[in-house]
């Protein structure tokens, strides 16, 4: 054993417990061996709920040994833990389990592993320890595992991964050494373990490599590199690893690739380089003799050519969607003959030139959605007679030439939803005989010609039109193969009864968000395969009884948001196999139980929001099935023992805002006991729930009984054995809390208690709350909270204490949550937070400490947290200066005092959003450090001036916001400088009277611009939109004119 376990062994001790052992748990101190017996299932051994836990200051450990039942004496053994805590791992533990060939420690807690775990277990072929709070592992952990093929460490908390590992794994194939802390390796590191097929590293923070360290992995097909924090490779790193196929460094800081870094990756066939900072790119010496794919995406080309490409004729397939692209040579792929598939999604072009897909005729996808392209050229497709799919959604196109898709015999699939256009040709999609799917949705189509289709009758399938303008669907007759259509927000008004005549295969038409006023008797008319008909918010005041006669496959009908008061009797007659029905937000008041019988099959039913009177209650008699019923704001008043006909098969039952005063004890009687349950009974007036009215609810998993009226939480109401997984008391007049309110709940995982009237909890309130993640307490007056309250929730993942009128906080209150992620401090008396509070807490990445009193709150200081913390809220406090950690993604710091803001020295910094408005700040340029800000904010401070080329630095820069300054000098003008990422920018508030042109044209992409409160004198809005193609969101209010 390594000096650090031998020392922390002499300072703890462990104790059992399983559900499986054949003694009881051991007395600290006890020499007794605890046997721990797993029953063997075929070639597994699975130990349940065993629980191996290090305990301070006890001399002795005590020793525990692993068997098995029923096993067969022939099997390869796989050995696993489930809901299981196994702290420490004992030397030769596995030993006395017959042919053991793999080892999974996954999310077991396991904190310590003896150096001598995994000795005499020879035929070990696999081992995986993951999500475990282990930090480092013993140098000869794995020696003389000589038959190993597999190893795994994920999730750790590794800092370094020693050569000494691998000494004896020569038969190494599979390596994953993933979402550690690793931040380099040593040269050396694989030497002996040269068989590598498959290696791992993703997810540590990686950010240098020697260029030797792969040198000795000559079989190697995979390296994943991916999301690490490498900010270049060596030219060498990959010279002896001819046999790699897939290279992976997507999200990482790249700036450069180098050209010859491929240079002996022949055989590479997938190069993975997405969310880097990639501007220049070059694949000059590669020799390829495969199909290789090449992922670009979420880089910063700004344009692309012919040079970065050069070696082509094997490129199959290139992604370049994310980037901030406004230009592409029309000579890119001029080689590339073999390329299927092409992606240009999400940049900013507004052209594509004509030559750019000469010669591809190989091409199968073509996509360049989400751009600014305002027309395309009559012959971009000319040769590219194999496309099969072409994604143009979301530009600003009006007009498309008429045989823009002349020569494409097997296209399939067409995006052309979210642009502009104004019409389409009645000859568009004659050469496109196998047209399957068309998406025309979200443009400014007022019609279609009516043969539009006739090539498309026996190939359509999927046809989107909605939100458009058309007065009339006479296009769609003849698309007798038709399975989708939506026809959402057209503008609709009527249907006349011959519209979908001849649909003989459609299954889904939505024709939600029009403006029917009726449905009639021949409105669907021999629809015999449609399931899924959505009608909801339209103005439809009246149905026919027959209106559905057609529709007898019908499973799922939407009616809900209409003008509906009554419903005919038979009107469900023809839809007997209807399983589905949504009637909410209508204004029905009479429902009469014989409207339903004819849906025996029924098992969703949505009556909400109705002015219902008088529910009567064997409305739900007739439906032996039904599962999912919600009738919130229906009042009900009182809940009868029969309300319920057939409460084994119900898993959700929603009775919010139903007027609820009382409950009879039997009116959830086998409610939650057959199947897993939800109920709902938020908002009523119940003041006590009556004993036992759970006692056979044993499969209740959710239960919500917020903003009611009790006064106690009353255990007798539930079944001794639950498996309530949450609990809501939220907003009821909860005024104490007692030890063992909460200890029948051993499976509650979130428990509300916020907005009550607690003024104290004891400890042990909570005891038994073993599996807890979610803990919320706020907006009660505590004032105080014991060192030990939550000492039983050890695997509690969120807490919010909020407004609880607390001013300090014990620095052993969270000592004992070793999975603690998110903690809500805010509206508190707080002046200052104990820097060792969150010292245990390593998976801490939210804090909110808003409104509260502190004067200082340095994060680098704070044990644990300045490694793990993600988000922070330090909002209304009295901060001078704060200082961001590495890791840090969100920083609100609003309404504070603060001068200046700090990043650690020579650590690049994580944070991609800050909100510092309501401060002190000078200057926008102590901020410059942060170069991946995506948001900032720094409104209401006093600049000196304001200068839009020091956001030159940010290079993701979308939304800024620098309204109301104070007595700062605006400077509007970026010489020059484009911003094309900047989609949001307010200046409100500052007093400005003129935006000059020359400043606009630095956003190209500017989507919206605030300039309300200011002094812009007779301005013409127009041109704001004439100068920003982009802008969506102009506000002018409160301008002087």
């Amino acid at each position: 054993m390594g000096n650090r376990g031998a020392s922390l062994l002499r300072l703890v001790v462990i104790l059992l417990v399983t559900a499986f052992t054949t003694c009881s748990s051991v007395p600290a101190g006890s020499s007794t061996v605890t046997v721990l017996n797993c029953i063997s299932n075929a070639t597994r051994c699975t130990f349940h709920g065993t629980s191996v836990r290090i305990m301070n200051d006890h001399p002795e450990l005590p020793s525990y040994n692993l068997t098995m039942s029923n096993y067969d004496k022939v099997s390869d053994i796989t050995v696993s833990f489930v809901n299981s805590v196994l702290e420490y791992v004992p030397q030769r533990v596995f030993a006395s389990l017959p042919n053991v060939t793999v080892i999974r420690l996954v999310a077991t807690q396991t904190r310590t592993i003896d150096q001598d775990a995994f000795q005499g277990v020879d035929r070990i072929s696999a081992i995986m320890i993951a999500e475990n709070p282990l930090a480092s592992l013993p140098q000869n952990v794995f020696r003389g595992l000589s038959k190993l093929r597999t190893l795994k460490l994920i999730d750790l908390g590794l800092d370094r991964v020693a050569p000494e590992w691998f000494r004896d794994l020569h038969q190494l194939n599979y390596l994953t050494i993933s979402k550690n802390a690793i931040r380099t390796l040593d040269a050396n590191v694989f030497e002996h373990c040269t068989k590598i097929w498959n290696l791992d590293l993703a997810g540590n923070a990686i950010e240098s490599l020697p260029e030797s360290v792969f040198d000795s992995l000559s079989d190697v097909e995979s390296i994943k590199l991916n999301n690490n924090r490498l900010q270049d490779v060596h030219d060498n790193l990959f010279a002896n690893t001819g046999d790699l196929r897939v290279l992976t460094l997507s999200n990482n800081s790249l700036t450069l690739v180098s050209p010859i870094l491929l240079r002996n990756l022949s055989k590479l066939e997938e190069l993975h380089l997405r969310w880097n900072y990639i501007e220049e790119f070059q694949l000059v010496f590669f020799p390829s003799i495969r199909p290789f794919s090449l992922d670009l995406r979420n880089n910063r080309f700004t344009s692309f050519n012919h040079t970065m490409l050069t070696v082509l004729e094997n490129l199959d397939s290139i992604w370049l969607n994310d980037n901030r692209i406004t230009s592409i040579a029309p000579d890119t792929f001029r080689d590339a003959v073999n390329t299927t598939v092409i992606e240009l999604d999400d940049n900013y072009l507004e052209e594509l030139p004509e030559e750019l897909l000469a010669g591809l005729t190989h091409l199968r996808v073509f996509a360049a959605s989400n751009n600014k392209i305002k027309s395309v050229p009559e012959e971009l497709f000319l040769e590219n007679l194999e496309v099969e799919q072409i994604r143009l959604s979301n530009n600003f196109i009006q007009i498309l030439p008429p045989k823009f898709f002349a020569e494409l015999p097997i296209l399939v699939e067409l995006y052309l939803d979210q642009n502009n256009l104004l019409e389409l040709h009645e000859h568009a999609f004659v050469d496109c005989p196998k047209l399957r799917l068309l998406r025309l949705g979200y443009n400014q189509l007022t019609s279609l010609p009516e043969r539009i289709f006739e090539q498309q009758r026996d190939s359509m399938q999927t046809l989107d039109v909605k939100s458009n303008r058309f007065s009339s669907v006479e296009f769609v007759k003849g698309l007798k193969h038709l399975v989708q259509l939506d026809l959402e927000a057209i503008m609709l008004e009527r249907l006349e009864g011959n519209e979908f005549e001849g649909f003989a295969n459609l299954t889904h038409l939505m024709l939600g968000f029009n403006q029917l006023d009726r449905l009639t008797n021949a409105s669907f008319q021999d629809l015999y395969k449609l399931k899924m008909l959505d009608v909801s918010n339209n103005i439809i005041k009246s149905i026919d009884p027959h209106t559905f006669a057609g529709t007898t496959a019908l499973n799922e009908l939407h009616l809900n948001d209409n003008q509906l008061e009554t419903l005919p009797t038979g009107l469900f007659a023809a839809v007997g196999a209807l399983k589905k029905l949504s009637l909410s937000n209508n204004m029905i008041g009479q429902l009469s139980t014989d409207v339903l019988q004819s849906v025996p099959m029924l098992q969703e039913l949505d009556l909400s929001n109705n002015p219902i009177t008088g529910i009567h209650d064997e409305l739900l008699h007739h439906f032996s099935g039904m599962e999912r019923v919600s009738l919130n704001a229906v009042r009900v008043q009182r809940l009868g023992k029969n309300f319920l006909p057939k409460p084994k098969q119900m898993k959700y039952l929603s009775l919010d805002r139903c007027a609820i005063e009382t409950i009879d004890p039997e009116a959830f009687r086998a409610f939650g006991s057959l199947n897993p349950a939800v109920l709902f009974l938020r908002g009523n007036e119940i003041t006590t729930l009556p004993e036992g009215l759970f006692r056979t609810s044993r499969l209740l998993t959710v239960l919500d009984l917020s903003f009611n009226r009790l006064s106690r939480v009353d255990s007798n109401v539930f079944a001794v054995e639950n498996t309530l997984q949450e609990l809501y008391l939220e907003g009821n007049k909860i005024n104490q809390l007692r030890e063992g309110d909460f200890a029948k709940f051993s499976s509650i995982k979130v428990l509300s208690l916020k907005d009550n009237i607690i003024d104290s909890l004891p400890e042990g309130v909570f005891r038994g709350l073993n599996n807890l993640k979610v803990l919320d307490v706020g907006h009660n007056n505590l004032k105080q909270l014991p060192a030990g309250l939550f000492d039983d929730l050890r695997n509690l993942e969120s807490i919010s204490l909020n407004a609880v009128s607390v001013q300090s906080l014990d620095s052993n209150l969270f000592t004992n949550q070793p999975n603690l992620q998110r903690v809500y401090l805010q509206d508190n008396k707080l002046d200052r937070l104990a820097l060792d509070l969150f010292r245990k807490n390593a998976k801490m990445n939210e804090l909110n400490i808003a409104n509260n009193s502190l004067t200082s709150f340095e994060l680098s200081e704070y044990s644990q947290l300045n490694s793990s913390l993600l988000s922070l809220d330090v909002s209304h406090n009295l901060l001078e200066s704060i200082t961001v950690s590495s890791v840090l993604k969100e920083l609100k710091a609003s309404q504070n005092h603060i001068f200046n803001v700090f990043a650690i020295p020579d650590v690049e910094p994580a944070l991609v959003r800050i909100d510092l408005s309501y401060n002190r700040l000078s200057s926008i340029e102590q901020l410059n450090d942060f170069i991946h800000l995506e948001s900032l904010d720094v409104a209401a401070n006093p600049l000196e001036p304001l200068d839009f080329t020091h956001l030159g630095v940010f290079y993701n820069l979308t939304q800024f916001n620098a309204s109301s300054l104070v007595d700062t000098v605006i400077n509007l003008n970026t010489d020059g400088m484009l911003l094309p990422t900047l989609t949001s920018l307010d200046l409100s508030n500052n007093g400005l009277n003129v935006i000059p042109i020359e400043f606009l044209h630095c956003f190209p992409n500017l989507a919206n611009l605030y300039l309300q409160n200011n002094q812009l004198y007779g301005l013409n809005y127009q041109i704001f939109f004439e100068t920003l193609p982009s802008l969506r969101v102009l506000g002018l209010e409160h301008n002087f004119d």
